[in-house]
């Protein structure tokens, strides 16, 4: 589910690449992360290629909530998720929304350009939220190779 590597010391993603992202200290990561609590999580996950909720190939097909569980165990709970679902919206799949409202949190989703702006400037305001992000183009945080050819 996640790669043991975390990149720490309050990383903030400051700008998109098609295969990942650029720390505010010029790190580059490549596939999906989260940001959550100043950290920058490498994120496995799949990353299908559609534009559908489920089935043969869209974005979320085969997710579950075992995909989520860092927000079970995180402290404190973010009050919101910014989920940026690639290079357009897609909209997420109810059990993974009836999930993370069940843990008491709230889920902005928007396409991933638009979830690193609103993040961070919910971030600079202070706010408790957290980002799931998917890079605009499908890509494996494990090798960091596009998942599509």
């Amino acid at each position: 589910m996640f790669d043991d590597s975390a990149i720490h010391s309050s990383q903030m993603v400051s700008r998109l690449t098609n295969d990942g992202f650029i720390t505010n200290n010029e790190i580059e990561v490549k596939g999906p992360v989260i940001s959550l609590n100043g950290e920058l999580i490498m994120w496995d996950v799949p990353q299908g290629l559609g534009h559908g909720k489920g089935g043969d190939g869209g974005v979320f097909n085969n997710w579950t909530s075992n995909f989520l569980k860092v927000f079970e165990v995180i402290t404190p709970r973010p009050e919101l998720l910014i989920f940026g679902t690639g290079k357009s919206l897609v909209p997420i799949p109810s059990h993974i929304k009836q999930y993370l409202n069940g843990l008491g949190i709230q889920i902005e989703v928007v396409d991933t350009r638009n979830a690193v702006a609103t993040f961070k400037v919910l971030a600079e305001e202070g706010r408790n939220v957290a980002a799931a992000l998917l890079p605009l183009t499908p890509t494996s945080a494990r090798t960091g190779k596009p998942l599509i050819t």
